[in-house]
């Protein structure tokens, strides 16, 4: 599989990065269509919350998948002999 970056580590930044700058420009655009009032503003607080958290969540995965290899690889000279059942 190949991406538009040599490195994964490189796509991904460059993605969160997108995600953090497009994001919050995107949600005002769209709040600016709506009139003035209480939904307007609880549209962009709560917008903001909800790209906070999807960074946060991402980022949480990243590294959970990056432990996750480096675990596997820790473990798998420490029990050669060790057969995986399907």
């Amino acid at each position: 599989m190949t991406t538009s970056t040599q490195d994964q580590n490189d796509f991904f930044l460059r993605v969160f990065a997108t995600v953090a700058m497009l994001g919050p420009i995107l949600l005002v655009m769209i709040a600016g269509a709506l009139p003035e009032g209480l939904a307007r503003g609880q549209l962009i607080v709560f917008g903001h919350y909800g790209i906070v958290a999807v960074l946060a969540a991402a980022l949480v995965l990243r590294t959970a998948y990056g432990f996750g290899f480096s675990r596997a690889f820790q473990l798998a000279p420490s029990n050669p002999n060790h057969s995986v059942t399907t």
